[in-house]
């Protein structure tokens, strides 16, 4: 009814409804003729009755002038447009015919083709992974977090508190979008232990470790990252970290490329060793168990047996044999240095040659026992520069006190 109402009064204002009023007037202007020249038209209830009729009659034709005109005019309304929004018309003697537009087809819509799965964004910036609380793979020392630690975003100057120094964006794995690495620092002592730790999100958005791209091995220590062109991460890595009076003209750099195999993270290229691969080799050691016999004089005493093989192909550097990371109290018991004392070193070993040395050591007579770490450092046969084991994971060893 909104449309025909407009419409209506569209018309009405336009003229249209001149020739509705032209009708109503004539009807009304016979009606008082024929009154004025019919004398019988007096007073008196038949006139009453007369006139009556008459007026009735011209109501009806009235009326039904005024219907047809209030249906013929908002249907040619709707007509001219079925949605109602015509502008009011212009006057009669400006409308001049107009060219007639073909109505413009509807474009059927191209069907689209089915999404591809959406692959989550891994670029985490460093303040978003310093905002969440994660569970790392763990540092080569054990003194450092890595159960739901919450990373700090700078170097916190704090023993045993793990931080990022550096991420990147890049492409660590299969899939087409491009994930975090992070080189997180942990520091224990006077120099800070490292691993390269790629992130990305899941299906929710929460941040997650994908694995360790790479961890601090036996002298390597990573000093840098950046994005590798093919994928991946290539890696600043040095065998040591000059320290207090240790020139940094002792460290030796090399440049190595990881990057996701299919299965894991590995090297995909750049150096494998340090030092001069003629003096590469394989050193292992190995420590015989202690026990400790009866007490004298307050302590309890016995003897060891330290050995280290050459297992390699080439001579070796000069070396030194360590102890330490005890599960009981051992500071001062166990000599630090097996051979010499800090700065000496033993003499380089043949290919399959042996080197064994016995050592005495005592203990309060209290002393319950426990187990003891030793460790091999291997120097460079230059005398500057570190030299490469190919299995550093012999250079370590544990051992026990025992009680006799």
């Amino acid at each position: 009814m909104r449309h025909w109402a407009s419409s209506w009064r569209s018309a009405r204002k336009a003229g249209a409804m001149s020739e509705f009023d032209d009708l109503i007037n004539d009807a009304l202007g016979d009606f008082r003729a024929a009154e004025a020249d019919n004398p019988s038209l007096t007073p008196g209830a038949a006139a009453a009755r007369a006139t009556i009729k008459h007026r009735r009659t011209v109501r009806l034709a009235t009326l039904s002038v005024l219907g047809a005109l209030v249906i013929a005019v908002p249907i040619a309304a709707f007509a001219a447009d079925p949605h109602g929004n015509n502008p009011p018309p212009a006057p009669a003697d400006s409308l001049t015919p107009g060219p007639v537009e073909s109505p413009t087809p509807t474009a059927t819509p191209t069907p689209s083709r089915p999404s591809s799965p959406v692959t989550p964004d891994g670029v985490i910036t460093l303040k978003q992974l310093g905002s969440t609380a994660v569970d790392i793979p763990a540092f080569s020392n054990e003194l450092c977090p890595a159960t739901h630690v919450r990373l700090a975003t700078a170097n916190p100057h704090s023993q045993g508190k793990a931080w990022i120094a550096k991420v990147v964006h890049t492409n660590l794995d299969d899939d087409p979008g491009r994930e975090t690495a992070a080189l997180l620092l942990c520091q224990i002592g006077e120099v800070p232990t490292s691993q390269v730790v790629a992130f990305d999100r899941d299906a929710a958005g929460k941040i997650r470790p994908i694995g360790q791209v790479v961890g601090e091995g036996y002298k390597l220590n990573i000093r840098d990252i950046r994005v590798r062109a093919q994928g991946g991460i290539t890696a600043d890595v040095s065998d040591m970290i000059a320290c207090c009076d240790t020139p940094v003209s002792r460290e030796q750099h090399q440049q190595r490329a990881y990057r996701w195999n299919g299965t894991k993270f590995t090297q995909l290229g750049g150096p494998t060793v340090f030092g001069d691969p003629d003096s590469v080799t394989d050193l292992k050691v190995s420590v015989s168990d202690v026990t400790l016999g009866p007490a004298t004089d307050g302590k309890r005493s016995g003897t060891m047996t330290v050995t280290v093989k050459n297992n390699g192909p080439n001579s070796s550097g000069r070396f030194q044999v360590g102890f330490g990371d005890c599960t009981f109290k051992c500071a001062g018991q166990i000599p630090f240095w097996a051979w010499g004392s800090y700065g000496t070193y033993q003499a380089p070993l043949a290919p399959g040659q042996s080197a064994k040395k016995t050592i005495k050591v005592s203990f309060d007579a209290n002393t319950t026992g426990g187990e003891v770490g030793a460790w091999l450092v291997v120097i460079g046969v230059d005398n500057n520069k570190s030299i490469s084991d190919l299995d550093p994971g012999n250079d370590t060893t544990r051992f026990r006190i025992r009680l006799g």
